[in-house]
């Protein structure tokens, strides 16, 4: 199942789809405060959260965020962000029950994201 998971999140990056809703989809509520914005490739950042720890890997980081009144976790190919960080990441692919055999660990809930950026205050 993870296979075919990561081959999606690779067939969605390299088809570059949009990350804007189709005519007529409902709306998906944003992060409190979030402001949107585009990164350098043009992708709509619209989640904004803190950083509470990060787990580092060969290939990939996993970040703990504050967003809101809610913990999430996210996963990200391999990218240094700091404990306390404001960051805006883009929409993302959420796996329930991702068992991660490098870390040996399930996360009940966990976000695939492919854009992140720090918050310039």
């Amino acid at each position: 199942m993870k296979t075919i998971f990561f081959g999606l999140l690779i067939a969605f990056s390299t088809l570059g789809v949009a990350e804007t809703l189709p005519e007529g989809h409902p709306s998906i509520p944003q992060a409190p405060n979030a402001s949107p914005s585009q990164n350098k490739d043009g992708k709509i950042l619209v989640n904004e959260g803190t950083v509470i720890s990060t787990i580092p890997t060969k290939s990939y980081t996993y970040v703990e965020v504050q967003q809101g009144d809610e913990i999430i976790w996210l996963a990200m190919q391999k990218k240094e962000l700091p404990d306390g960080a404001r960051i805006r990441y883009a929409r993302g692919v959420t796996m329930k029950n991702f068992y991660s055999n490098t870390l040996k660990r399930e996360f009940p809930s966990i976000l695939f994201i492919q854009s992140v950026e720090l918050v310039k205050e």
